[in-house]
Protein backbone atom coordinates (compact mmCIF):
# COMPACT_ATOMS: atom_id res chain seq x y z
CA UNK A 1 0.00 0.00 0.00
CA UNK A 2 3.06 2.39 1.05
CA UNK A 3 4.66 1.78 -2.11
CA UNK A 4 1.87 2.27 -4.69
CA UNK A 5 1.16 5.81 -2.61
CA UNK A 6 4.80 6.58 -3.17
CA UNK A 7 4.00 6.41 -6.94
CA UNK A 8 0.92 8.44 -6.67
CA UNK A 9 2.62 10.83 -5.32
CA UNK A 10 5.40 10.93 -7.74
CA UNK A 11 2.46 11.13 -10.59
CA UNK A 12 1.64 13.99 -9.22
CA UNK A 13 4.21 15.86 -8.49
CA UNK A 14 5.55 15.77 -12.03
CA UNK A 15 2.16 16.67 -13.09
CA UNK A 16 1.91 19.70 -10.85
CA UNK A 17 3.48 23.10 -12.89
CA UNK A 18 6.07 24.83 -10.48
CA UNK A 19 4.26 27.71 -9.64
CA UNK A 20 1.79 25.16 -7.79
CA UNK A 21 4.32 24.23 -5.86
CA UNK A 22 6.17 27.53 -4.60
CA UNK A 23 6.38 31.17 -5.26
CA UNK A 24 10.04 32.11 -6.25
CA UNK A 25 8.87 35.75 -3.87
CA UNK A 26 8.57 33.84 -0.77
CA UNK A 27 11.15 32.39 1.76
CA UNK A 28 9.96 28.69 1.75
CA UNK A 29 11.06 25.33 3.32
CA UNK A 30 11.49 22.37 1.30
CA UNK A 31 10.79 19.05 3.01
CA UNK A 32 11.50 15.74 1.84
CA UNK A 33 11.91 12.58 2.99
CA UNK A 34 9.60 9.54 4.06
CA UNK A 35 6.09 8.73 5.95
CA UNK A 36 7.48 11.06 8.74
CA UNK A 37 7.05 14.63 7.42
CA UNK A 38 4.53 13.59 4.80
CA UNK A 39 2.06 13.16 8.06
CA UNK A 40 1.67 9.43 7.48
CA UNK A 41 -1.84 8.31 9.37
CA UNK A 42 -2.65 11.04 10.47
CA UNK A 43 -5.68 11.21 8.31
CA UNK A 44 -7.47 8.12 6.78
CA UNK A 45 -6.95 8.80 3.38
CA UNK A 46 -2.98 9.46 3.25
CA UNK A 47 -3.25 10.95 -0.49
CA UNK A 48 -1.37 14.36 0.63
CA UNK A 49 0.12 15.26 3.20
CA UNK A 50 -2.33 16.80 6.13
CA UNK A 51 -1.74 20.41 7.45
CA UNK A 52 -0.58 18.82 11.14
CA UNK A 53 2.30 17.03 9.51
CA UNK A 54 5.14 18.70 10.89
CA UNK A 55 6.44 21.02 7.73
CA UNK A 56 3.29 22.84 7.92
CA UNK A 57 3.34 23.16 11.52
CA UNK A 58 6.91 24.96 10.93
CA UNK A 59 5.35 26.85 7.82
CA UNK A 60 2.60 28.07 10.01
CA UNK A 61 5.34 29.43 12.87
CA UNK A 62 7.46 31.02 10.86
CA UNK A 63 5.48 32.70 7.97
CA UNK A 64 7.31 30.36 5.28
CA UNK A 65 6.12 29.05 2.09
CA UNK A 66 5.98 24.97 2.50
CA UNK A 67 6.69 22.62 -0.24
CA UNK A 68 6.63 18.87 0.70
CA UNK A 69 7.85 16.49 -1.24
CA UNK A 70 8.11 13.86 1.36
CA UNK A 71 7.32 10.32 -0.02
CA UNK A 72 5.70 7.34 2.05
CA UNK A 73 7.75 4.34 1.98
CA UNK A 74 10.82 6.11 0.42
CA UNK A 75 14.40 4.55 1.26
CA UNK A 76 17.40 6.49 1.42
CA UNK A 77 18.74 5.32 -1.76
CA UNK A 78 15.52 6.79 -3.52
CA UNK A 79 15.60 9.55 -1.65
CA UNK A 80 19.18 10.18 -3.23
CA UNK A 81 17.98 9.61 -6.86
CA UNK A 82 15.17 11.96 -6.63
CA UNK A 83 17.50 14.70 -5.22
CA UNK A 84 20.04 14.05 -8.36
CA UNK A 85 17.52 13.29 -11.52
CA UNK A 86 13.64 14.42 -10.51
CA UNK A 87 13.56 17.80 -12.14
CA UNK A 88 10.80 18.49 -9.35
CA UNK A 89 12.83 17.97 -6.54
CA UNK A 90 15.68 19.63 -8.05
CA UNK A 91 13.52 22.49 -8.55
CA UNK A 92 11.90 22.96 -5.44
CA UNK A 93 15.31 23.04 -3.84
CA UNK A 94 16.56 25.14 -5.74
CA UNK A 95 16.91 28.71 -3.69
CA UNK A 96 15.25 27.40 -0.91
CA UNK A 97 15.70 29.59 2.65
CA UNK A 98 15.45 25.67 4.36
CA UNK A 99 15.34 22.45 3.30
CA UNK A 100 13.98 19.79 6.31
CA UNK A 101 15.31 16.00 5.57
CA UNK A 102 13.89 13.13 7.14
CA UNK A 103 15.03 9.58 6.16
CA UNK A 104 16.09 6.18 6.96
CA UNK A 105 13.36 4.48 8.79
CA UNK A 106 12.61 2.45 5.73
CA UNK A 107 16.07 1.36 5.14
CA UNK A 108 15.58 -0.08 9.07
CA UNK A 109 12.56 -1.49 8.40
CA UNK A 110 13.03 -2.96 5.51
CA UNK A 111 15.80 -4.75 7.60
CA UNK A 112 13.59 -6.02 10.04
CA UNK A 113 11.05 -7.07 7.74
CA UNK A 114 14.09 -9.46 6.09
CA UNK A 115 15.00 -10.66 9.54
CA UNK A 116 10.79 -11.61 10.15
CA UNK A 117 10.54 -9.23 12.86
CA UNK A 118 13.31 -7.78 15.69
CA UNK A 119 14.31 -10.72 17.16
CA UNK A 120 17.89 -11.93 16.54
CA UNK A 121 18.76 -8.75 14.69
CA UNK A 122 22.70 -8.80 14.97
CA UNK A 123 24.83 -5.66 14.01
CA UNK A 124 27.47 -7.28 11.51
CA UNK A 125 23.62 -8.02 9.26
CA UNK A 126 22.61 -3.91 9.94
CA UNK A 127 26.41 -3.02 8.91
CA UNK A 128 26.20 -3.09 5.41
CA UNK A 129 22.55 -1.12 5.61
CA UNK A 130 23.86 1.33 8.08
CA UNK A 131 27.01 1.67 5.53
CA UNK A 132 24.90 2.52 2.36
CA UNK A 133 22.18 4.71 4.69
CA UNK A 134 25.02 7.11 5.59
CA UNK A 135 26.65 7.31 2.35
CA UNK A 136 23.01 7.88 1.22
CA UNK A 137 22.40 10.79 3.85
CA UNK A 138 25.91 11.98 2.83
CA UNK A 139 25.55 12.30 -1.06
CA UNK A 140 22.07 13.35 -0.80
CA UNK A 141 23.02 16.35 1.49
CA UNK A 142 26.04 17.52 -0.48
CA UNK A 143 23.64 17.27 -3.87
CA UNK A 144 21.21 19.81 -1.43
CA UNK A 145 23.79 21.94 -0.76
CA UNK A 146 24.88 22.24 -4.47
CA UNK A 147 21.47 23.58 -5.15
CA UNK A 148 20.85 26.03 -2.23
CA UNK A 149 22.79 28.39 -0.03
CA UNK A 150 19.66 27.32 2.39
CA UNK A 151 19.89 25.64 5.25
CA UNK A 152 19.93 22.21 5.81
CA UNK A 153 17.92 20.79 9.14
CA UNK A 154 18.85 16.87 9.14
CA UNK A 155 16.78 14.63 11.69
CA UNK A 156 18.01 11.34 13.10
CA UNK A 157 15.79 8.81 13.45
CA UNK A 158 13.86 7.83 16.97
CA UNK A 159 12.94 4.22 17.81
CA UNK A 160 9.44 3.42 16.16
CA UNK A 161 9.31 0.30 18.73
CA UNK A 162 9.93 1.88 21.48
CA UNK A 163 8.25 -1.05 23.52
CA UNK A 164 11.03 -3.63 22.09
CA UNK A 165 13.79 -2.13 23.82
CA UNK A 166 17.26 -3.18 23.59
CA UNK A 167 16.74 -5.63 20.07
CA UNK A 168 16.21 -2.04 17.90
CA UNK A 169 18.23 0.19 20.43
CA UNK A 170 21.75 -1.40 19.63
CA UNK A 171 21.49 -1.22 15.46
CA UNK A 172 19.52 2.52 16.09
CA UNK A 173 22.19 4.03 18.37
CA UNK A 174 24.93 3.29 15.95
CA UNK A 175 23.32 4.69 13.28
CA UNK A 176 22.38 7.84 15.24
CA UNK A 177 26.11 8.04 16.09
CA UNK A 178 27.49 7.90 12.23
CA UNK A 179 24.82 10.47 11.72
CA UNK A 180 25.88 12.78 14.18
CA UNK A 181 29.84 12.40 13.02
CA UNK A 182 28.69 12.79 9.73
CA UNK A 183 26.65 15.85 10.48
CA UNK A 184 29.72 17.37 12.48
CA UNK A 185 32.14 16.90 9.39
CA UNK A 186 29.85 17.89 6.64
CA UNK A 187 29.07 21.50 9.00
CA UNK A 188 32.55 22.88 8.32
CA UNK A 189 31.54 23.19 4.50
CA UNK A 190 27.88 23.33 4.57
CA UNK A 191 25.33 25.02 6.16
CA UNK A 192 23.86 21.56 8.16
CA UNK A 193 22.62 21.22 11.58
CA UNK A 194 21.45 17.84 13.37
CA UNK A 195 18.12 18.02 14.93
CA UNK A 196 17.77 14.81 17.50
CA UNK A 197 14.71 13.34 17.15
CA UNK A 198 15.59 10.18 18.72
CA UNK A 199 16.21 11.93 22.28
CA UNK A 200 12.93 13.98 21.76
CA UNK A 201 10.80 10.82 20.97
CA UNK A 202 12.67 8.71 23.69
CA UNK A 203 10.53 7.91 26.88
CA UNK A 204 7.53 9.11 24.99
CA UNK A 205 5.63 6.36 23.59
CA UNK A 206 2.93 8.55 23.55
CA UNK A 207 4.25 10.54 19.95
CA UNK A 208 3.88 7.74 17.97
CA UNK A 209 0.65 6.45 16.98
CA UNK A 210 -0.61 3.04 18.91
CA UNK A 211 0.08 0.24 16.31
CA UNK A 212 1.66 2.27 14.25
CA UNK A 213 5.23 3.31 13.53
CA UNK A 214 4.17 7.32 12.48
CA UNK A 215 3.77 10.32 14.76
CA UNK A 216 1.09 11.29 16.92
CA UNK A 217 -0.27 14.84 16.14
CA UNK A 218 1.77 15.42 19.81
CA UNK A 219 4.56 13.70 18.08
CA UNK A 220 4.46 15.83 14.85
CA UNK A 221 4.68 19.10 17.00
CA UNK A 222 7.82 17.98 19.12
CA UNK A 223 9.47 17.10 15.60
CA UNK A 224 8.10 21.05 14.36
CA UNK A 225 9.63 22.08 17.60
CA UNK A 226 12.97 20.60 16.90
CA UNK A 227 13.49 22.90 13.84
CA UNK A 228 11.82 25.68 14.83
CA UNK A 229 14.67 25.86 17.67
CA UNK A 230 17.53 25.48 15.11
CA UNK A 231 15.72 27.91 12.91
CA UNK A 232 15.74 30.76 15.26
CA UNK A 233 19.57 30.79 16.27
Amino acid sequence: MIKRVMVFMFIIFSLLPLSNVYSKQEERVVAIGDSIPFGYNLTKDNHMPPSKAFPYLIGKETGLEVTNLSVPGLTSGELLRAVHSNDMFRQSIQGADYVILYIGGNDLLNLVKKNKGLDGIRIDEAAPVIRDLIYNVYSTIVLIDQLTEGQILVYNIYNPYPSAGDQLNTPLAYINQQYASLIKLLSHFTSVKLLNANSAFKGHPDYIIKGDVHPTEKGQRVLAKLALQQMNK
